[in-house]
């Protein structure tokens, strides 16, 4: 689940599926489903001055097993997911991205996965499409940002894991404990079909390889966290350096978040991937998140995003900058039931690395509608 809808449904909650009158099956089925609406523009700088507009549709159901009747410790979940408009950035000119909605046009199934509990929950294996940043990689006070990069850093997403908008086969194991876990995961090396963006598909070519991820991090009631990770691609891809074809790009990564009081979160994301396979070697990215800040149930915050180029890759790109930095300012809100509107000014200083675009100016607005 990507992060717009996981910001809103963590404070709004999600719907039942089956009436209310009827408590074992509200537990047994449920399904969330909101609607994003969102204009960005660019005002200044980038490659050009203009609007994009962007719509995206999630619609979950989960099933419980226990409360089903059907057996112990079970779990199934669909994912439908659709994407229209066109990508802010061809006008910004950025390479980070500006919204984490942008994508090629679809309605597919974007997660269908079952999963199965033993010893009391603290172990739990997951088979399935499913997306590798709904665990991996994932901070709750970065979640109130529509910049890809909070989502998950650019050092990783350059990797073209299994991640919004296409995802691929997974066996996924979650090991908790009181307040430490450990997640291993194995994906399909190339999510869907990349000749074939529209719908989803499941094939597992030559040359596909795996994506292997591993975490490790500590988390605690109060929203602290910090966390440890590395992955793994061995797929068939275009090293970005040289051209070569390569199957064993890694990267490693920190993330954490700190609670500072009832209203005010902190968040800090480094990684690192090999400078010999991929063009962005480091990312850093950081912000402070306000929640309740002026309403009730509202989010306020301002993060930013620098990612850096590898020596190898300036070295055969020499009309480059070393690195893109994004700043965005950002305000959510609760309107009515089922219904919120968030605000974002985004600047981004070196669009795309490229020394022949100025520094860009957009903002952007968006409205959930829950049902």
């Amino acid at each position: 689940m990507h992060k717009s809808l996981l910001f809103v449904l963590v404070l709004c909650g999600s719907v039942p599926f089956a009436l209310a009158k009827d408590a074992a099956k509200a537990e047994a089925y449920s399904w969330a489903g909101a609607l994003t609406l969102e204009s960005v523009t660019n005002l200044d700088g980038g490659i050009k001055e203009g609007t994009r507009e962007l719509a995206n549709l999630d619609i979950t159901l989960a099933i419980n097993t226990d409360q089903a009747n059907w057996w112990s410790n079970g779990e199934w979940f669909v994912y439908v997911l659709g994407d229209t408009g066109k990508d802010p950035s061809e006008y910004i000119g950025d390479m980070q991205g500006t919204s984490n909605i942008a994508t090629d046009e679809s309605l597919k199934i974007y997660e269908f996965w079952y999963q199965h509990s033993f010893a009391n929950d603290s172990i739990n294996v997951l088979f399935g499409l499913h997306d590798y940043n709904s665990t991996f990689y994932s901070l709750e006070f970065a979640s109130l940002y529509s910049h890809p990069s909070f989502g998950i850093g650019p050092d990783t997403s350059q990797a073209v894991p299994s991640i919004f908008s296409t995802t691929s086969t997974a066996l996924h194991f979650t090991f908790q404990g009181e307040h430490q876990y450990l997640l291993a995961a194995i994906y399909d090396g190339v999510p869907g079909d990349p000749d074939n963006p529209r719908g989803t598909h499941i094939q597992f070519n030559h040359g596909d390889g795996v994506f292997s991820a591993l975490e490790w991090g500590w988390a605690n009631d109060s929203l602290d966290k910090i966390a440890i990770g590395a992955w793994q691609q061995t797929a068939d891809a275009e090293n970005p350096v040289n051209g070569n074809i390569n199957d064993e790009n890694t990267g490693v990564y920190i993330i954490a978040e700190k609670n500072i009081n009832d209203v005010a979160g902190v968040f800090l994301q480094l990684g690192r991937a090999d400078d010999l396979y991929n063009q962005l070697e480091y990312y850093a990215g950081t912000g402070i998140t306000f929640n309740s800040f002026w309403i009730d149930g509202d989010g306020f915050g301002l993060a930013v995003a620098h990612a850096r180029n590898g020596d190898p890759y300036l070295e055969t790109h020499t009309d480059l900058e070393r690195a893109e930095t994004a700043w965005e300012l950002s305000y959510f809100a609760p309107v009515i039931d089922h219904l919120s509107a968030q605000a974002s000014l985004y600047y981004i200083q070196h669009p795309s690395m490229d020394e022949t675009l100025d520094n860009a100016v957009a903002l952007g607005a968006r409205v959930y509608i829950e049902f």
